[in-house]
């Protein structure tokens, strides 16, 4: 057959993600709200460029933020350039009375939107964390924190006593990204969390002296020379000690600190500030945060008295596995309410549902059922209502699709507000008053809409526009329910065919893997639409070069009944194995074009683990695998991950769920790739597995990416081109072409991201 690769391998190189967006506009509103009021800024991507547009919910009104001619010619005289209004110079905005600030390099910058005459304020200060007011602005140098007061610049020192490995305002090293932010040219500003009132802030104190050290070595740096070590802290399954956290209250004005009377919680990966598991009460009075033990088997939500410093735990609950506070370890579907209660997500029925907590320790169901509450969007405490989205309500209807609902605090009939089939993903202001809500389905294209507490749509926002997709050839997935190896357990699948399909012809089949247990792989929303996070990133790009792929939420993936979630730690590990092959078993039988004599698997990651770890359990069913950044024995990796899925050191059995004891099964096809400064997966994981294979004497391939961190953004391009060859040379059977794929540059997005810029 005549394959014109090169021109597939155009098309696959169109729908990588940093194209991707200029191909869908108005792909989603992301609300941007200010302060504590019901208005909000959003960035949108339309046929005439970025545009910033207002929206104020309580007058219903939808406006354009600032004339962008305008404020192109006031920012291209001051900066003495030509500014292009289709594509300002930055992502965020600060709207304050009449003039509107921004960060252009590094340089902050504030326009009058009365006579858009621009003033450079002075240097943008990306390494800080402003407050809602912007008058105060918080840093870290050297371990302690700094303010700096915006209008005159000045600065103090607020802490003296911090020290390597034992800082304010930082993440556990083992998540701080360190060598992206090298890469990328950026620092994260400190993590703490501002009243509303923006006169103080709580943040902790890490603590991880006593943990043991991890080493890489940055082989080619990037000025040449002597290569360079990285050690840094890193906690790994059955070490003694994990990172732990005291919390501080400061205030702006003084610089006076208050130290939580508390013992330190563990903080054994992400802080609990960056997963937004911190946060203060309308009043500043009050300050509050999520903990969990290690293991995560305890959780509890403390109150914090930021003038005295004394902490009263609000609730706590302990499980036999581990304790979360949503369907997805990130969630937090946590409120204290004005008059005391608290209303808490919790697992204890088997499925998520929300309890509410009175002051005097009585706890009332609110929801029940064989479904899903998947997110608290707002209470309304006057009529003692709360808005939430549901999954699964209705016998047969798709558990990952949220509908919107409510119910009394006090529990009885829910009340449907949406049930068009549609994925509703809310998006509230801080009181609750209103949310955004996009909708959206893997083939229906976002809508933004606006909707009142009681979720009465108030303003239509945007419809988004993909035809600029579906005319590179995209088609979305096809979405199918199977049954699991089990032959009982319902699992949710998704199907890309291939560019160009003709159903009389057969194609190689990809299986796009990651196993779970915090967040689920098939796509649910139309590309670019936002909604739950999800391990599927790359399936069209592979569609597009002629296989087609296959996504699989075996058992053990979120989003679904406590059971299901923690299957492999309940005695089913391994079994997402059985599940992907019975999976694609079931779906080749109605679909004749899959070749199941040729599947690979592919995965990054965790999913880089799962994809060896399904090309040594099945070696009969899948014939090529290409695993990047795998956790290949956790027995290395660091605490958090096996402690918190699978179970303590002492009660998982993590020998036998270590790749390398599967090594002499490898028949097929396996690239192992990992970025040779991966601070977070190291590469000690991939080197671990490749020496075992070594030992039992099986050919492999070895890519190692130079500088590159577990995200693999250095020498992006390079990489998927590798891969794509490996699939197309060793599954499809054909010879991959002379192909570069340009440079991918940094995201400025996600940088702006990082930095609040």
């Amino acid at each position: 057959m005549n394959i014109d690769l090169a021109a597939r391998y155009a098309k696959a190189e169109a729908l990588l993600a940093h194209n991707l967006r200029n191909l869908v506009r108005s792909p989603q509103v992301q609300p941007n709200w200010i302060h504590d009021t019901e208005t909000f800024w959003y960035r949108n991507r339309t046929a005439e460029g970025v545009r910033f547009v207002l929206v104020d919910a309580e007058a219903g009104t939808r406006r354009p933020a600032f004339d962008h001619e305008r404020l192109a010619g006031a920012l291209g005289a001051v900066l003495d350039e030509d500014v292009d209004a289709a594509k300002l110079p930055f992502f965020g905005i600060e709207l304050v009375d009449d003039v509107v600030r921004v960060v252009v390099g590094e340089q902050r910058i504030e326009v009058s939107l009365d006579s858009y005459v621009a003033t450079i304020l002075g240097p943008a200060h990306a390494s800080e964390t402003r407050s809602p007011d912007g008058r105060w602005s918080v840093g870290v140098r050297d371990h302690n924190l700094y303010l700096r007061d915006t209008a005159t610049d000045e600065e103090r020192q607020l802490t003296t006593d911090g020290a390597e490995a034992y800082s304010y305002g930082t993440p556990p090293d083992s998540s701080a990204n360190r060598v992206m932010q090298e890469n990328l040219g950026f620092t994260a500003p400190p993590l703490v969390v501002w009243s509303p009132d923006s006169t103080r802030f709580v943040t902790h104190r890490l603590d991880q002296r006593d943990l043991e050290l991890m080493h890489l070595v940055r082989s080619a740096p990037t000025d040449g020379g002597r290569p360079t070590a990285m050690t840094y802290r890193y906690a790994m399954v059955g070490d003694e000690n994990v990172a732990t956290a005291d919390f501080f209250v400061f205030e702006a004005e003084t610089g006076q600190a208050t130290q939580a009377k508390y013992e330190p919680v563990s903080m054994d990966y992400l802080s609990v500030i960056a997963l937004n598991h911190v946060w203060w009460n309308d009043d500043a009075t009050k300050a509050y945060w999520l903990s969990a033990d290690r293991g995560g088997r305890t959780a509890r939500l403390h109150e914090l008295d930021p003038a005295t410093g004394e902490v009263t735990v609000l609730v706590a609950e302990t499980s036999t596995s581990n304790t979360l506070h949503g369907p997805q370890y990130h969630d937090r579907n946590v409120t204290v309410l004005n008059s005391g209660e608290v209303l808490w997500w919790s697992e204890r029925s088997g499925w998520g549902h929300l309890y509410r907590y009175a002051p005097d320790g009585t706890v009332g169901t609110v929801t029940s059922g064989d479904w899903l509450v998947r997110r608290i969007v707002g209470v309304d405490e006057a009529a003692r209502r709360v808005v939430f989205t549901a999954a699964g309500r209705e016998p047969g209807s798709d558990l990952s699709v949220q509908e919107l609902c409510s119910v009394s605090l006090d529990g009885g009939e829910i009340t449907t507000i949406t049930s068009d089939g549609l994925d509703h993903d809310p998006r509230p202001s801080r009181s609750g008053r209103y949310f955004v809500d996009v909708t959206s389905r893997v083939d229906v294209p976002a809508v933004s809409v606006l909707r009142d507490a009681t979720g009465e749509v108030v303003l239509e926002l945007e419809r988004a526009d993909a035809s600029a997709l579906y005319a590179t050839g995209w088609s979305p997935p096809e979405r199918v329910v199977v049954k699991a190896a089990d032959g009982v357990t319902d699992i949710s699948c998704a199907i890309y065919r291939p560019h160009d399909f003709d159903p009389a012809a057969t194609y190689p089949v990809l299986d796009e893997i990651y196993p779970g247990p915090q967040v689920s792989t098939t796509p649910v929303r139309f590309p670019l639409s936002g909604g739950p996070l999800t391990a599927e990133r790359h399936a069209a790009t592979f569609a597009a070069l002629g296989f087609v792929v296959v996504a699989v939420d075996a058992r053990g993936t979120a989003m679904r009944e406590r059971t299901f979630r923690n299957h492999a730690r309940l005695g089913g590990d391994g079994d997402f194995v059985d599940d992907h092959v019975a999976a694609i078993r079931q779906l080749a039988r109605t679909r004749p074009w899959m070749d199941l004599d040729r599947v690979g698997i592919y995965g990054h990651s965790g999913g880089g683990y799962a994809s060896t770890r399904c090309l040594l359990q099945a070696p009969g069913f899948y014939k090529v695998a290409v695993s990047s950044a795998g956790d290949h024995d956790d027995r290395i990796y660091h605490a958090w991950w096996g402690e918190r899925f699978f179970g303590l050191a002492d009660e998982f059995d993590f020998d036998t769920h270590a790749n390398v004891a599967l090594a002499d099964n490898l028949e097929g096809k396996l690239l192992l790739a990992h970025g040779g400064m991966d601070d977070n997966v190291t590469p000690h994981l991939t080197m671990r597995l490749a020496d075992a294979l070594i030992d039992a004497n099986k050919d492999f391939d070895l890519f190692i990416v130079p500088n590159a961190d577990h995200s693999m953004f250095h020498q992006q391009a390079y990489w998927f081109r590798r891969r794509w060859d490996y699939f197309v040379r060793h599954l499809m059977g054909q010879t991959p072409p002379a192909y570069r794929i340009a440079d991918i540059p940094a995201d400025p997005e996600l940088i702006a991201a990082y930095t609040g810029g």
